[in-house]
C-alpha cells in the first residue's frame, strides 16, 4: 500500500513541477514550443471523434470523467479489517473527497491554461510528456495508479459479493458461499493483545459479546478464518469474470458510461436508505457521524439520479429496470422461504419500506382523528369476519373468507377472528394461538384476502369475545364498521334441550361451547353497537379463484329502506374477479301493500339506481298478503327497537303511497306518543347491554292499555278511519313461520337459478325468542344454497354525490 501511494504520489508531483516549468518556458519535456499556448482551452470546443465520428456533448465527457471519482466506498467495503471504522471511515473518506478534488481541479486547471487544444486532444499521454525530470516517472504512476485501483476493486468488490451472499440476501448468489453463516453465530478471534476471545460474526467481525443474548456457539466447526477465505476465493474469480466481459467491448469509453451509471444508482440508493431510516426516525438507524443530515441525504439522492437521466435517460431507465427486477427478486425469495421454513434468522435484515408504511399509516391516523362518522361517498366497508377453526387453525366455514375477500373492492380494512376457549394463563396456550394465526393466514392467502388475523383465547361468554374484538379492533376511523358471520346450517341437529328448559349448546370440535341464545345476543349487540351485520349461508359459494359464468346473477330482495346496503355490497360484490365477468345485478322490489302501483314504483326505483349509477334490472313482486315488511322494519310506536333499523318500506321511501298513508304515519306517531307518554319502557333494568330496548315488550311487563278510540278527539272521519288502522296494526307482531315460507316461496319462484341472493336480515327483537329467530331464518333461506342476509344502521350509504 505504501509503495502504490508513494509511487502516484511522487507522479502526480512530478506533473505538477513540470507543468508549471513548461509554463515558465523552463522545461518542454516531449513537447515544442508550438504546444505552449496560454488560454486556448477557456471556450467549449467539441470535435467529432475519428473512431466514431460523434461529437460529444458535456454530458458525454462527464459519464466518462465519473467513475475516476469513484472509490468513496472502498473504507466501507473492508469495514471488517478496521480498528475503529466508525471513526475511521468519515475521517477517510471526506479526506480523500477532499484531496482528490483539489489534485483534479488544480491538475486540470493547470494543463488547461498552458497546453494547447490540439496537444490536449491528440495527444493521450500528455502528462507523461510534460512530466519532471522524465516521462518514465508519471508512466510509472500511472501504471501504478491503474494497478491500485484495480487491486483496490479486487478487493472491495468480491468481499462485498461475499457478504450478501453469506448473509442470504440475494439467494442466487449463495453458490459463494461454502459455509452460510448466522448473524447471531460465535466465533473465536484474537483481540490486538493476541488474547483469545469470543466474538459475534454477522456485519463484518464485530468483536462485542451481550452474553444476555441467545446465542449459537459452535466450535466444532471449521475456523471462521478458513471459511472467510474460501468464500473470498469464490468471489474473487466470481468477479473477475464479470470484470473480464467489459472488457470484451474493446474500448474502455464503451465501458465507463455504464459503469457510471451503476455508481450514480449505488449511491443514490445508499443515500435515499439513509433519508428515509431519518425522516422515519427508525431507533434503529443511530448515525455515529454529528454532521449527518437527512436534507443533505435527499439532495444526494436527487443530484445522483438527476445526473443519471441527464447523461442518458435510456441507460439510466435500463439500470433502475435492473434494480428493481433484482428487488422483486429479492422479496419474492424471501417471501418463498418464510413460506416453506427454509429461511434461517440470520436473513431476515428488515426493510426499510415497512418503516415507511408504518410512518405514513401513523401519520393519517393522526390526522383522521375525530372523524370517524364519514360521508355516504366516503364510506367503504371494514369488515371483521368471524370464522371457526378446529385445532390446527382450518377454517370450518371457508365462505365467509372467500366473501370477504371478492368485497375487497371496497377498500376497506379486513380482520378475520377466531375465539376458541381457553386463557393465556395455561401453559402452550399462546404458541397454539400463533400456530392457529399461521395456518388461518394461510387461508387468507389461498382466498387472495389481505389483512389481519386474530385468534383469540377467552373463557368469557362468546357474545362478549366477539364485542371486544369488534370493539378493540383497528385504531380511530380505521375499525371494524362491518360484522361478516356464517350461518349455522345444522343447528337444529346440535340442538338439545338443558334442564332448565333454554337453548341447548352446540359446539365445533375445540371451540368454546355456544348456544342459540348466544348467537342471537351477538347479533342484538353489534346492531346495538351499530354494525352493519352481514349473515352469509354459502353452500356452494364461490371461491377466490373461481369464475362465475355469464348470465350468473345477484338478487337483491329490496323490501325496506336500509339506506342502500344491499345495494351497495351487492355492487362491492359484482366489481370482483369473480363476478365481473358476467354478472348481472336484480333488484327485485317487493310490493306490500295493495295501493302500491307496480309501474310507478319501479319507474321510481330504475330512476334512482341510475343516479347511484348501478347498473341494475328492476323487477317489482307482491307479496300483499303476508305483512312481510314489519318482520324487517320498526313501527313508529314501537318503543323496543334498536336504534338504527329500518322504519319506512321502499315506497315510503320515494313517497309512493297512496289512500291518505302519510297521514296514517303522522297519526301512528301521535298514538304511539299518546298510549306510551309517560309510562316506563318494559326493557328498562339491570340487563346485559345487548337487552337493553330488544325484547319483545310481552315478557316481564303488562303491555299498556291502549285507548280506545270512541275515546279520542277526532276532527274528521277521515282522521278517524286512519286511527282505526294503525290501532289495529299497533299490537305487538312476533316473527311468523308463515311469513317466512310465504317470502321463501316467493324468492325460489323468480330467483332459483340465482348464483347469490341478497335481503334483509330480520329484526331480532320481535322473535319472543332466539329459537325463533334461528328457525324463521332458516325457513327464509330454506331450499337456497348462497344466501346474505343484511341489516344496516339507519344511516344513507348512497348518494348522488360523486
Amino acid at each position: 500500500a505504501n509503495f502504490f501511494l508513494g509511487a502516484v504520489g511522487l507522479s502526480i508531483l512530478s506533473i505538477m513541477v513540470g507543468a508549471m516549468l513548461f509554463a515558465a518556458g523552463c522545461y518542454d519535456g516531449s513537447l515544442s514550443e508550438e504546444d505552449r499556448v496560454f488560454h486556448d482551452n477557456l471556450h467549449p470546443n467539441y470535435r467529432p471523434d475519428s473512431s466514431t465520428g460523434d461529437t460529444p456533448t458535456f454530458w458525454d465527457l462527464v459519464a466518462l470523467f465519473y467513475p475516476a471519482m469513484t472509490g468513496i466506498l472502498a473504507g466501507t467495503n473492508r469495514s471488517s479489517k478496521l480498528a475503529t471504522p466508525n471513526r475511521s471511515i468519515p475521517k477517510g473518506t471526506i479526506g480523500a473527497i477532499g484531496v482528490t478534488t483539489l489534485l483534479y481541479l488544480f491538475q486540470t486547471w493547470l494543463l488547461g491554461s498552458v497546453v494547447s487544444n490540439e496537444t490536449l486532444i491528440h495527444n493521450k499521454l500528455v502528462v507523461a510528456a510534460i512530466a519532471f525530470p522524465s516521462p518514465v516517472v508519471a508512466k510509472l504512476g500511472v501504471v501504478t495508479a491503474c494497478v491500485g485501483a484495480a487491486l483496490q476493486c479486487m478487493a472491495g468488490g468480491p468481499q462485498l459479493l461475499g457478504a450478501i451472499a453469506a448473509d442470504d440476501a440475494i439467494p442466487f448468489l449463495k453458490f459463494l458461499t461454502r459455509k452460510k453463516r448466522r448473524r447471531n453465530d460465535l466465533i473465536k478471534t484474537t483481540n490486538t493483545k493476541g488474547v483469545e476471545v469470543l466474538g459475534l460474526d454477522g456485519i463484518g467481525l464485530s468483536r462485542s459479546l451481550d452474553k444476555s443474548l441467545p446465542l449459537n456457539v459452535d466450535f466444532e466447526s471449521e475456523a471462521s478464518e478458513k471459511v472467510e477465505a474460501e468464500n473470498s476465493k469464490r468471489a474473487v474469480w466470481f468477479s473477475w469474470g464479470i470484470a473480464s466481459l467489459g472488457t470484451l467491448l474493446g474500448n474502455i469509453d464503451h465501458i465507463t458510461p455504464i459503469l457510471t451509471m451503476f455508481y450514480l444508482i449505488m449511491y443514490g440508493g445508499i443515500n435515499f436508505c439513509c433519508f428515509l431510516l431519518a425522516w422515519v426516525d427508525s431507533p434503529g438507524f443511530r448515525p455515529q457521524f454529528k454532521y449527518f443530515s437527512k436534507g443533505i441525504a435527499l439532495l444526494g439522492f436527487l443530484w445522483c439520479i438527476g445526473l443519471a437521466f441527464v447523461i442518458s435517460w435510456q441507460m439510466a431507465s435500463l439500470a433502475l429496470g435492473l434494480v428493481y427486477v433484482i428487488f422483486k427478486y429479492i422479496r419474492l425469495s424471501s417471501g418463498n422461504r418464510l413460506e416453506g421454513g427454509g429461511s434461517s434468522p440470520g436473513a431476515d435484515w428488515g426493510e426499510v419500506i415497512d418503516s415507511v408504511k408504518y410512518k405514513l399509516t401513523t401519520a393519517v391516523l393522526a390526522r383522521v382523528t375525530g372523524s370517524e362518522n364519514f360521508h355516504a361517498k366516503n364510506w367503504m366497508p371494514q369488515i371483521l369476519t368471524v370464522v371457526d377453526t378446529d385445532d390446527g387453525g382450518y377454517p370450518l366455514q371457508s365462505e365467509v373468507l372467500a366473501l370477504a375477500a371478492q368485497l375487497q373492492k371496497g377498500r376497506g380494512l379486513n380482520v378475520v377472528i377466531s375465539i376458541k376457549d381457553g386463557s393465556f394463563l395455561g401453559d402452550g396456550v399462546f404458541e397454539k394461538s400463533q400456530h392457529c394465526k399461521t395456518t388461518l393466514k394461510k387461508f387468507m392467502e389461498k382466498e387472495r384476502l389481505t389483512g389481519y388475523a386474530k385468534v383469540i383465547f377467552s373463557e368469557e361468554n362468546y357474545p362478549e369475545t366477539v364485542w371486544n374484538a369488534v370493539m378493540n379492533s383497528g385504531l380511530g376511523p380505521v375499525s371494524p364498521n362491518t360484522v361478516l358471520m356464517s350461518w349455522v346450517t345444522d343447528w337444529k341437529k346440535l340442538l338439545t334441550q338443558d334442564e332448565d328448559d333454554s337453548a341447548a349448546a352446540f359446539s365445533e370440535n375445540d371451540n368454546k361451547a355456544r348456544t342459540v341464545d348466544d348467537y342471537a345476543n351477538t347479533l342484538k349487540g353489534l346492531i346495538n353497537m351499530r354494525r352493519v351485520v352481514c349473515i352469509l349461508k354459502g353452500l356452494s359459494f364461490p371461491q377466490s379463484r373461481d369464475k362465475m359464468p355469464r348470465g350468473s346473477t345477484i338478487d337483491i330482495y329490496w323490501v325496506v329502506d336500509d339506506g342502500g346496503i344491499c345495494l351497495l355490497m351487492s355492487y362491492i360484490l359484482s366489481r370482483s374477479t369473480v363476478w365481473r365477468a358476467g354478472v348481472k345485478i336484480r333488484v327485485f322490489v317487493v310490493l306490500t301493500d295493495a295501493d302500491e302501483n307496480p309501474q310507478v314504483v319501479e319507474h321510481a326505483v330504475v330512476d334512482f339506481l341510475q343516479q347511484m349509477r348501478i347498473d341494475a334490472v328492476v323487477i317489482t313482486v307482491d307479496l300483499q298478503n303476508a305483512s312481510l315488511q314489519d318482520d324487517f322494519r320498526a313501527d313508529p310506536w314501537d318503543k323496543n327497537c334498536p336504534s338504527g333499523v329500518p322504519t319506512l318500506t321502499v315506497c315510503e321511501k320515494f313517497g309512493l303511497k297512496k289512500g291518505g298513508d302519510d297521514d296514517d304515519l303522522t297519526v301512528a306517531s301521535s298514538l304511539a306518543s299518546y298510549t306510551y307518554g309517560g309510562l316506563p319502557s318494559p326493557c328498562n333494568g339491570s340487563k346485559p347491554f345487548w337487552h337493553n330496548s330488544c325484547m319483545p315488550c310481552t315478557l316481564e311487563s303488562t303491555p299498556p292499555t291502549f285507548p280506545t278510540v270512541n275515546n279520542m278527539p277526532f276532527d274528521n272521519n277521515h282522521e278517524r278511519d286512519s286511527m282505526m288502522r294503525q290501532h289495529q296494526k299497533q299490537q305487538p307482531r312476533c316473527l311468523s313461520l308463515d311469513t317466512a315460507k310465504k317470502f321463501n316461496n316467493l324468492i325460489r319462484r323468480h330467483s332459483s337459478p340465482a348464483s347469490l341472493v341478497v335481503t334483509h336480515l330480520p329484526l331480532l327483537h320481535k322473535a319472543s325468542e332466539s329459537v325463533d329467530f334461528m328457525e324463521y331464518v332458516e325457513t327464509m333461506m330454506n331450499h337456497m344454497n348462497n344466501v346474505l342476509l343484511i341489516l344496516g344502521t339507519g344511516v344513507e350509504y348512497l348518494t348522488t354525490v360523486a
